[in-house]
This record gives structure tokens, sequence and C-alpha cells, in this order.
């Protein structure tokens, strides 16, 4: 196991030496290193959930990644394992997770308090355990969704099993998971379409920082010190009969519904931005206080 000395809790251990030369696959390593990032972050997050449903420490490795059919992916999970689908949004797009039989049967133990029996022979799963194992499924898509919301893309659990899957057309790219859970070891992969990471790559690439450089900012609030604004101080609230404002002439007294001294709107280029009251300055200047 790859835990240290009087450590707790989860860890992701860095696999760039065990990564395969081909792991960049159809994507640039700029891109890659984009799709590398999010998988960390879901890998780390799944193994912290374990870690805290388990209360024992639980390592998560992404050991390489690798192209693949979807048809090859799909059939490589063996007697015991699951495969899910995941509907991708809002893009159109598929994307799969497999879970080892060492996780599946892991997960069922730690839900059914039963211990696990290392010379039980791999065997399908029910239904009744995959209705177990729902909640842990609709987690691994929130979870995915979550690490790749960077690239503004989410996915859905819609089936489970291998039969229930639909090979999409074009490469995968599997980034497979390797994990410590207690005395187990168990895998777990996540295979995302080539042109879909592709796309999320481009999109992360392409959002702009949530706050620019210090030395822009500066530079832009210099400019806008500079500008001019139009201000005005307007009452409101009274209305007139169109009547009487045609009758009205130089000279006539034009009675408000307003009390003396009422709150004016203080409006920037047309936008009410203060409210404000109409004052005198010592100096006969009538002025505008903000509230």
């Amino acid at each position: 196991m790859d835990f240290e000395e009087d450590t707790a809790g989860p860890r992701l251990v860095p696999g760039a030496a065990e990564t395969k030369p081909s792991a960049a696959g159809t994507l640039p390593s700029a891109q890659m290193a984009a799709i590398r990032a999010m998988q960390d972050k879901f890998f780390r997050a799944f193994a912290e959930e374990l870690t805290r449903q388990f209360e024992t420490p639980v390592s998560a490795q992404c050991a390489e990644v690798q192209t693949d059919s979807s048809s090859a992916f799909l059939q490589s999970t063996g007697d015991g394992g699951c495969v899910l689908t995941l509907d991708a949004e809002p893009v159109r797009g598929q994307a799969f997770a497999a879970l080892s039989p060492g996780l599946v049967t892991h997960l069922l133990g730690a839900l059914l308090g039963a211990a696990p029996n290392p010379e039980e022979a791999p065997r399908a799963v029910t239904e009744i355990e995959l209705h177990l194992l729902r909640d842990t499924f609709e987690w691994i898509a929130r979870e995915l969704s979550a690490a790749w919301q960077p690239a503004g893309i989410g996915f859905r659990w819609t089936a489970t099993g291998v039969g229930e899957a639909v090979p999409v057309p074009g490469a995968l790219l599997v980034f497979d998971c390797r994990m410590d859970l207690g005395e187990v070891s168990a895998t777990l992969g996540i295979a995302v379409p080539a042109f879909l990471a592709r796309l999320a790559a481009l999109q992360c690439a392409a959002a702009p920082p949530a706050d620019g450089p210090a030395p822009a900012r500066g530079s832009i609030l210099s400019a806008l010190r500079r500008a001019h604004a139009t201000v005005e101080a307007v009452l409101c609230g009274s209305t007139l009969r169109m009547g009487d404002l045609l009758a009205m002439e130089p000279g006539h007294v034009l009675m408000l519904a307003q009390p003396a001294g009422s709150a004016l709107e203080c409006r920037v280029n047309g936008k009410t931005k203060f409210q404000g009251e109409w004052i005198g300055r010592g100096d006969g200047r009538q002025g505008l206080e903000l509230l």
C-alpha cells in the first residue's frame, strides 16, 4: 500500500513516472494536461468520499492514460464489475465509468456490513446489489460534473451494465485510477470521447480568468477615473394629466405630491445609483447630499 506512516486521509499519488509515453493520444500535451488536472480532481474527491464512508485511508493513483475503442473498453470490466453510461451535457456525447470487481465488492461489503471474501469467485452483480449502489453511481456522476465544471460540461448517469451501454464512434481517452482500500486493490476507469476531451480543453483555455492581473486592473481604473458621466437629481413619484401638461405656460406653479425635503434619486448616465437630499451651502450654491 501507498500509505505514509502516521498519515490518515486520502491522497492522490502522482503517477507521471508510470504514465505511458503515448498517454496524450489524440490530444496535444497542453490539452491533455488540462483534462488530466480535472480527472485528478475527481479521483481525489472519490478517495476522500471513500475515506469518509469507510473511516480508513484510501489512496488513489491515476496510473495511466490511454486511447481505446468504446467496444473494447466496455468489455474490459469482467464479471463482478460495473460499467456506467454517463450522458454529457449540454453537448451531445457519452462517457463511461468502469468499476472493477474488487471495487464493487468492497463497496457492497461496506454497505451490507460484510467482510470481503477474497476466495469468492467473481460473479455478475445482481439487480438488488445494483440498487444498493445507486447512491454511489449518482455521486460519481455528480462529482465528475463538478470536476469538469471549468469546461462547462456536466455528466448524468443514465444506464448501468455493458448490455445497456451503446458504443460510440471514435477513440476514447481512458483514465485508469488504481486504488488501495485497506487490504483491497481496485481500479476505477473513466473513459471520455477524445472529441469531448478536446472540446473541454479548448473551453478551459478560452475561459477568461476570474480577475485580471493587478497591473491591468490598475490601468483600467486609471482610464475610468478620467471618463465623464452625466449625473441627475430626480424627484420621482408625481403624476400629471396630459391635458394639464399641454396647458402649462411660463409662470404657472406646478404642485407636487411629495412633501418638501423628500429624497431625490441620484442617476448616473440614466441609471439610479444613490438616494440624496437637496441642500444649500454657505456660499449660496445648491448641492445633493448622498444618503
